[in-house]
């Protein structure tokens, strides 16, 4: 087997223990929660308002795709670093506690 297969192989292993053991549900909770106490929606959802604002008699038109596809770099930019640094924390302590069980 050569590095790119067991490297994928692994991968996908930890994918698998990620779901199964209700970690990828505790992170996604407590990704939301943080989210919302730091205002986070309601900025985002301030700048949907404005995607539908600016486009103006184009509002028919306008569907739910795209306004996500132009909110989403918005979005994505603007997830406060602390919560992006624990929740990067949090997966790599799950990666630590289960990758010696994978490699074995």
């Amino acid at each position: 087997m050569d590095l790119t297969s067991e490297t994928t192989g692994v991968r996908e292993e930890l994918l698998r223990r990620f779901k199964e053991s209700g970690e990828r549900e505790r992170m996604q909770d407590i990704l939301r929660n943080k989210l919302h106490a730091s205002g986070w929606q309601d900025r985002v959802k301030d700048q949907c308002q404005r995607i539908i604002h600016d486009n103006g008699e184009a509002i028919e038109t306008l569907t739910v795709d795209d306004i996500a596809e132009e909110v989403t770099p918005y979005a994505r930019s603007s997830v406060p670093e602390d919560i992006k640094a624990e929740v990067l924390e949090e997966i790599r302590k799950f990666i630590y506690r289960a990758l010696p069980e994978t490699t074995s």
